[in-house]
């Protein structure tokens, strides 16, 4: 089935000020100082982390978010499951609220930031390597975009046949491509995250003193709910791309499900955890032979 008739192309832009400056004078004082001739570059933050740090984490979080819901396509460009559409637009939307809020709470803050700024940088400190407010805000910009994915068969442009067959076929091979990386990213992902349940369901009991005895008893490893967690996630990611997907992908997929124990099972049964471990050992043998094919 075609896949533009289940994703959608995403991307995210967003777009910061200047966060650093070169400082001709303390490069060329450091360089007087070491008998230095080009060896390098000083670059002073002009903004005080502890400030900026709340609009960088936003950003952050969106761009994990969509790295974690979406399968790569192109450099900066990820496809989402049409599924999803309107889930991940919701979300995006907060993003871009909780973006929009954090840079007017540090522009409100402005005295504070310069203040800051000088305490910081000391004698480097120049007033003129800032923009006034009203540039400044219009620095900040988060924007999520989102478009269909093309193939050969969309263009409807007039040129001469064979710069028409050109086109096609150069638009035919960037759409191979990204699909290859696609046949890849599920089994890839599921890798990592099996990989992590066999690794920990590997573990021999914690050897621990009892506070109040004194002795010497075992415990199960530590095992966390986001260990199958995980798992549950990935493979629902891939589910919303089965219409595209090959079978022996999804054949994997019903298998890991198939073989996925509570997370309390895992905490109070050591046998559990054995046939846990051989079975995800298996797996991962599967998933790489598939991967190097």
């Amino acid at each position: 089935m075609s896949i533009k008739d289940h994703a959608l192309i995403v991307s995210l832009t967003v777009n910061k000020p200047q966060m650093t400056q070169k400082d001709h004078k303390a490069t060329n004082d450091a360089e007087v100082a070491n008998d230095a001739h080009g060896a390098g570059q000083y670059r002073k933050d002009l903004y005080p982390k502890m400030l900026i740090q709340p609009i960088l984490t936003v950003e952050s979080s969106a761009r994990a978010y969509m790295e974690s819901t979406t399968y790569p396509w192109n450099r900066g460009e990820y496809l989402l499951p049409s599924t999803r559409f309107m889930t991940f637009a919701d979300r995006f939307s907060k993003f871009e609220l909780e973006y929009n809020q954090s840079v007017t709470a540090f522009l409100n803050n402005w005295a504070n930031v310069m203040d800051r700024a000088k305490l910081a940088q000391g004698n480097l400190f120049d007033p003129n390597a800032y923009p006034d407010l009203t540039e400044l805000r219009n620095d900040f910009r988060f924007r999520v975009m989102y478009r269909p994915v093309s193939d050969a068969g969309d263009f409807r442009v007039a040129m001469q046949e064979d710069e028409l067959a050109r086109l096609r076929e150069q638009v035919e091979l960037a759409t191979k491509e990204s699909m290859n990386a696609i046949m890849k990213a599920p089994l890839e992902r599921l890798r990592n995250v099996v990989l992590h349940l066999n690794e920990i369901t590997g573990k021999t009991d914690r050897k621990v003193v009892n506070k109040k005895t004194g002795a010497e008893e075992h415990k199960p490893p530590i095992f966390r709910d986001s260990v199958c967690d995980n798992i549950i996630e990935e493979i629902e990611l891939l589910h919303d791309f089965a219409a595209m997907l090959p079978q022996d992908i999804l054949a994997v997929a019903k298998t890991t499900i198939n073989i996925l124990p509570k997370p309390q099972e895992l905490r109070d049964d050591a046998e559990k955890r054995a046939v846990v471990n051989q079975q995800t050992q298996k797996l991962l043998s599967v998933i790489d032979n598939m991967l190097e094919d």
